[in-house]
């Protein structure tokens, strides 16, 4: 609708038997509908047009406020209204779909007179052009409208006249708003968060884990009931040809997958009759034909816009770009569930948040688990922009107190993936972190680094110790960042490449300021030495050095950190290129190269030996619990009644120690992947057919191409392909597995039937329930377990005997065997049975000797065990 204002009048609804009775009437011979300009049209009084003013149904729903309303629109007689006062409010909405009466029905005649049950105007779209100035009364400021037409309302001219009757009492106003075709209120406000806020929300739409939206699960009710009554408004309303909103505005867009109507912004115009939208409560886009879309109302405008757009706090795209599987897995792992959202940061609009799904036990936190799978990179430094000349012009301004020079930084037990640079002693070498994302980042910057060295005159420079600056290395002629270490008398500097962990003596006019567009890029040489070993009389020998050499060259190594200082880190190298992973600290004291030590921390961290030796036999931990203990457990398997397996409730505690086992996924996938064939009651590494996770297991069977495992913390068994176990390292080992295997104490061992397997499992798997240990059968715990219900405590037991479903042992609650020497039990149900032997043959002999009083010695002789 190009510069017109339609005007309206409310048309109370009557009754059929009212209509002939005559309140007033409009003179005028009708003339047809004549068009003088492309931006003005006039409409004189047309006799057909009086023909639509009939008796309206009895009532409807309010078009502003959804209460019930008598009241419509006297123009397009389809809109109904509760009040005028909803009626002006609604009117800049209305009016883009309320179309001037273009309609000539020549067939129904009716009177030059109309009789309606109250007085009602009807109003004409006019353009008027005032003879002093020669402007348009529709150009003329709001201020002077009231002087010009003494009878209008300044502010709410635009808006429809209404009937006397109504009109009183109702003073509010309507802003005119002439040059837009959307509602007044047309941008959406925004879900407020600021940095700490948390709260339980899904994830509505990815692009990628730096771009994603959520939605709070707090306003799920007040979206659902919004977009119930935006589909009804829509759907109430046909297009119209006149409606282009602008971009940057909100509107009503059918979505084209589902066809039902949601609040959305126009983003831009593809095309004169298509335009691109963003749907503002989940924040996915789509590309909308206008005839598919509707303004919107200021009524459903008051929730906020639901989609919140986030960043994953802590990853990085591991190739400078994110890839489609990393966006994927995402996906998969975020789809239909409920997570603890925190803001960590903003940036901009962003929030920066961390997804932590808390329904399983441990809490999974998304960024780790795209870390783990190498999908994402970690974020923890500062990633370097494009360096340009331009960004180097102002290195002679900037002084050395403003740069900051910033290190990787490692933190306690942290296992990464490293390539040792330099060497000097197995006390003293350089790491870098094999980090693809990284490693580029420093080739570019070393390049740039070079034609701004090259550009840079000599003589402008005078470095101090510990300054940073841009130094040249003699064997292979390029230039590198380093730190100032000494000036020499003979005028050299001597410099540590802070990126490699190499020293150098350096001319003067070999060195050059660096600018700090080259310090962004954290400084990537680790110094570190190799815990829990130490040299034969306190020097490393020059052997020990060629030997750490040799077994650490061009290679990929994991890194475990047990100690941290202000001068580097301690840490255990394990080799895992080989089937059997190696650890170097292990080699050099197999050699008689090193000896072990009792790990001194250098940061006041818990003393721990590191050992990282492959596991066998024996090495793993079940769960300790004593005789008579009493633990809350959650079912995860039942094999029968004499075999089930459960995981025991943590305390906080024991949560924070087992988060330490997320590293086993780093280090599987720097296994090299050669044939593993564990052997029964090994303990290893299983890939998870869920998720494609790796965790602690137990091998149950072993054949020649697959194996049965108990997964250890979990309690679920899985037959794997070989392909899918890898060895443990021993360091993985030293928490007890989680599981435990209970066998339901006091019943006699039978076949177990269909219905008792059913029943019990309906009883107690996957939920929780109390364990009372009784007594041991080798590593399975005999125990009682107790359901708590409405009526009390259940045992399940005593539940299955009632029900005859198994029967128990006599004596049973009087008498328990706990763990005998060596590790070796025994069943109470072989002695009692015994007991019981005997106490036969004592009844035979009374039957058989009674009165012979002889026979008491050969009776008690028989009582004696």
């Amino acid at each position: 609708m190009e510069d017109r204002t339609c005007r309206g009048n409310l048309t109370a609804a009557a009754d059929e038997e009212n209509t002939d009775s005559h309140s007033n009437s409009i003179n005028g011979k009708p003339k047809k509908l004549q068009c003088f300009s492309k931006n003005a049209f006039s409409v004189c009084c047309d006799e057909s047009l009086l023909s639509l003013l009939v008796p309206p149904p009895k009532g409807g729903t309010c078009h502003h406020c959804g209460l019930y309303g008598t009241l419509r629109c006297s123009q397009c007689m389809q809109t109904y209204y509760c009040s005028a006062d909803c009626q002006k409010k609604d009117w800049p909405t209305h009016r883009v779909v309320c179309d001037p009466i273009k309609q000539n029905a020549s067939k129904n005649k009716t009177k030059e007179g109309v009789c309606l049950k109250e007085e009602v105007m009807l109003s004409f779209a006019v353009d008027v052009v005032l003879p002093e100035s020669g402007d348009c009364l529709n150009k003329v400021p709001l201020e002077m409208k009231s002087h010009l037409i003494p009878e209008s309302d300044a502010n709410g001219g635009d808006s429809p006249r209404v009937s006397e009757n109504h009109s009183k009492g109702s003073e509010k106003k309507v802003p005119e708003d002439e040059d837009s075709l959307h509602c007044a209120n047309s941008v959406a406000k925004c879900v407020s968060l600021s940095i700490g806020d948390k709260f339980s929300g899904v994830v509505s739409h990815i692009q990628n884990p730096d771009t994603f939206f959520c939605q709070q699960l707090d306003n799920a009710c007040q979206l659902a009931e919004l977009e119930v009554s935006l589909n009804e408004y829509c759907g109430r309303f046909p297009s119209s040809p006149s409606f282009h909103p602008a971009v940057g505005s909100v509107c009503c867009a059918q979505f084209t997958e589902d066809n039902l109507w949601y609040r959305a912004a126009v983003t831009a115009y593809a095309s004169e009759d298509t335009v691109l939208v963003d749907y503002v409560d989940y924040g996915n886009s789509d590309s909308v034909p206008l005839m598919k879309l509707r303004p919107v109302i200021p009524a459903l405008m008051d929730l906020p816009a639901q989609a919140i757009r986030c960043s994953l706090a802590g990853v990085k795209p591991p190739l400078g770009t994110w890839t489609s599987e990393g966006t994927s897995f995402m996906k998969n792992l975020v789809k239909d569930k409920v997570f603890t959202v925190k803001v960590v940061d903003k940036e901009g609009s962003t929030s920066v948040v961390e997804l932590v799904d808390a329904s399983v036990t441990p809490a999974i936190n998304i960024s780790s688990l795209l870390i783990e799978e190498g999908c994402a990179a970690e974020e923890s430094r500062v990633a370097l922009p494009a360096v340009t000349m331009s960004d180097v012009k102002q290195a002679n301004e900037d002084t050395i107190n403003k740069r900051k020079c910033k290190w990787v930084k490692l933190t306690p037990k942290q296992t990464v993936s490293v390539t040792v640079c330099t060497v000097y002693s197995p006390g003293e070498f350089y790491c870098q972190i094999s980090n693809t994302h990284e490693l580029r980042a420093l080739n570019s910057l070393n390049k740039s680094m070079s034609e701004y060295c090259q550009k840079t005159p000599p003589d402008v420079f005078k470095p101090e110790n510990g300054e940073p600056c841009c130094a040249f290395f003699s064997e292979d002629g390029n230039w590198y960042r380093a730190v100032v270490q000494n000036i020499t008398s003979g005028g050299t500097v001597q410099v540590s490449f802070v990126d490699y962990g190499n020293f150098e003596e350096v001319p003067l006019d070999k060195i050059r300021k660096i600018s700090p567009s080259f310090l962004k890029l954290p400084f990537q040489a680790i110094k570190c030495w190799l815990s829990g070993i130490k040299p034969h009389n306190n020097k490393w020998n020059k052997e020990a050095a060629i030997r750490f050499h040799m077994c650490t060259s061009g290679l990929e190594l994991q890194a475990t950190v047990t100690s941290l200082s202000r001068d580097g880190a301690g840490v255990v190298l394990t080799d895992n290129s080989t089937v059997r992973p190696k650890v170097i600290n292990d080699i050099l004291t197999s050699e008689n190269l090193a000896v072990k030590e009792v790990l001194q921390d250098k940061n006041n961290f818990p003393n721990k030996s590191v050992d990282q030796k492959v596991t066998s036999l024996g090495h793993w931990k079940s769960f300790k619990l004593a005789v008579g203990e009493t633990i809350m457990v959650f079912v995860t398997e039942i094999v029968s009644p004499d075999l089930f397996y459960a995981v025991p409730v943590l305390n906080e505690v024991q949560k924070k120690e087992y988060r330490e086992l997320a590293a086993l996924g780093t280090y599987c996938r720097s296994c090299k992947k050669e044939p593993f064939q564990p052997k029964l009651g090994e303990a290893c590494c299983a890939q998870f057919s869920g998720n494609g996770r790796w965790y602690r297991a137990l091998v149950l069977e072993a054949s020649q191409s697959a194996v049965k495992v108990l997964y250890a913390d979990y309690g679920n068994t899985e037959t794997l392909p070989l392909s899918r176990v890898l060895p443990i390292s021993d360091s993985f080992l030293k928490l007890p597995f989680q599981t435990i295997k209970c066998s339901l104490a006091g019943i006699e061992k039978v076949e177990w039937s269909p219905l008792l397997l059913n029943k019990l499992k309906e009883m107690v798997l996957k939920q929780f329930v109390a364990i009372t240990v009784k007594g041991f059968n080798g590593d399975v715990k005999l125990v009682t377990v107790e359901k708590h219900c409405e009526n009390g405590d259940l045992n399940v037991a005593d539940k299955l005997v009632e029900q005859s479903l198994i029967k128990s042992c006599s004596a049973e609650n009087s008498h328990s065997e706990c763990q005998g020497n060596g590790g070796e039990t025994k069943c109470c149900c072989t002695e009692l049975k015994e007991q019981l032997k005997k106490h036969e043959q004592v009844l035979l002999f009374l039957l058989n000797k009674y009165g012979n009083t002889d026979g008491f010695t050969e009776m008690k002789n028989l009582l004696q065990p």
